[in-house]
């Protein structure tokens, strides 16, 4: 499975960098060896095939990726570090152990016991068979809404996964990558599968702060992040920065605005990739943020292996260019929920996963993004989406980070809000009037915020945004 690929090139290119933190570089040959140790410590402690779904919760971001790695070694399904369901959770001895908390039965790794699974020689661990069709990694949606739900990955559905993702945003490209989302998201793990798969290195522990000094050490990578993450970038540029053309960026989670996309490319790396996609779907599109000069919202279009449809309320195809729910059938999708009938019930219909996404596409077959079912605001009767209110609200100069969101009014309907987290020295007054330039736009109310509450992936939570107002205004939610 994912761990072979770096066996492999353990093999092919011993010392080429396998994993980059800001303390070591691990050539594929350490790596492939600490995998092996950390393999046969874990099955010393038990953990095999039937153990269940193992949660990996541990501080390192190498000993992350090298336990995330043993345990596919062993055919052990993980789990991100915040799976409720999970039957197993790792975690580090600082950790309270024995809690009494909900969820998995914690097992700590002691620092004797990491110290001696270190220690070991390493011994290359048996080659498992495996059936393709079993479960081999466990994610969570985004679950900006509700509890996130746990998505199944089978051992081919990562593998069919990965070909589409290095022949998409990953085409051709070496070096370093880096996943800011970590593996705990969909794009960060699949991404340093990946990485591997193609015999490059996945840096680890390197946050906003540090990637201008990593891009700066490396000649080439990749960085996977959210937009979020790449305004944060823009505000934290060291002096004297150089833009560097043979990186490129990989952004997904939410929709990329046209100015954000323009200064980053700038002063960042020209070649900057949207990535639309879901944990349940895998890829939806792939597009260039060159394109959204002619086309705002766009995402590019559907990559092979999947077809995309957008409904009407009544699960009719629309028109080509009208707006609809976009639903998704692809050799890359899971077709359930774990342990969730009612979910999959819901969102899983006749082999077509419904992504509750609003879209649109163009003659040219690039996808038009325009929000969530859920987020669609009804206005007194006028229905609006919020993200061309936070389009118009990005290109105010001074304006960081935007979301539009309903909150009921003193009649009990919907008014529409516009929270902003702006720049020092931003003129408040000038935002009004130039909102005002745009045609069909609802008047806002502004609520200033010092950030816009996002999850991991970017995507806004509006329903906090929407209880905070209504705290601060003393109606409670």
């Amino acid at each position: 499975m994912f761990d072979g690929y770096v066996r492999d090139n353990a093999h092919w290119s011993p010392r080429a960098p396998a994993v980059v933190t800001p303390a070591r570089v691990s050539s594929y040959a350490e790596f492939n060896a600490d995998i092996d140790r950390f393999g046969a410590a874990l099955a010393a402690l038990g953990i095999t095939r039937d153990s269940g779904v193992v949660s990996v919760c541990l501080d390192s971001p190498y000993l992350t990726l090298a336990v995330t790695a043993a345990l596919a070694r062993l055919r052990v399904v993980s789990s991100p570090y915040n799976d409720h369901g999970a039957a197993l959770r790792l975690v580090e001895e600082r950790e309270t152990a024995g809690s009494e908390a909900p969820g998995p039965r914690l097992v700590t790794l002691t620092r004797d016991w990491l110290a001696a699974a270190r220690a070991a020689e390493p011994r290359p661990y048996r080659v498992l068979d495996v059936d393709y069709d079993q479960i081999g990694r466990v994610m969570l949606s985004s679950g900006t809404t509700r509890l996130p739900r746990r998505v199944a990955m089978t051992w081919r559905r990562i593998e069919v996964g990965n070909h589409g993702n290095i022949r998409t945003y990953g085409a051709g490209a070496q070096g370093v990558w880096a996943p800011l989302t970590t593996v705990e998201s969909m794009l960060g793990f699949t991404m340093a599968i990946a990485a591997w798969s193609l015999g490059n290195a996945v840096a680890g522990g390197v946050g906003v702060s540090e990637l201008p000094a990593l891009m700066e050490a490396w000649p080439t990578g990749v960085i996977g992040c959210t937009p979020a993450q790449l305004r944060t970038l823009l505000t934290t540029l060291p002096a004297g920065f150089q833009p560097r053309p043979a990186w490129r960026i990989a952004t997904g989670g939410s929709l990329l605005p046209v100015p954000l996309a323009r200064e980053v490319r700038l002063r960042v790396a020209p070649d900057v990739r949207i990535i639309y996609g879901a944990t349940e779907s895998s890829l939806n599109a792939v597009g260039l943020a060159a394109h959204l000069e002619d086309a705002p919202g766009q995402v590019g279009v559907t990559p092979g292996g999947a077809v995309m449809e957008i409904l009407d309320d009544d699960g009719r195809p629309v028109p080509e260019g009208e707006s609809g729910e976009i639903r998704i059938k692809s050799e890359r999708m899971t077709p359930y929920y774990l342990d969730d009938a009612a979910g999959t019930a819901e969102r899983f219909r006749d082999g077509w996963f419904y992504s509750k996404d609003v879209g649109r596409r163009l003659p040219d077959g690039r996808v038009i993004l325009e929000g969530r079912v859920d987020d669609r605001m009804n206005l007194g009767g006028v229905k609006f989406m919020p993200a061309v209110l936070e389009e118009a609200a990005f290109a105010c100069r001074g304006v960081r980070d935007a979301a539009a969101f309903a909150v009921p009014g003193p009649a009990g309907l919907d008014q529409c809000w516009l929270a902003v987290t702006a720049e020092p020295g931003f003129d408040r007054e000038m935002l009004a009037p130039h909102l005002a330039k745009y045609p069909n736009l609802p008047p806002p109310r502004f609520a200033w915020v010092e950030a816009i509450p996002r999850n991991a992936m970017g995507k806004v939570e509006r329903g906090k945004l929407r209880d905070a107002l209504l705290a601060a205004t003393g109606a409670v939610p």
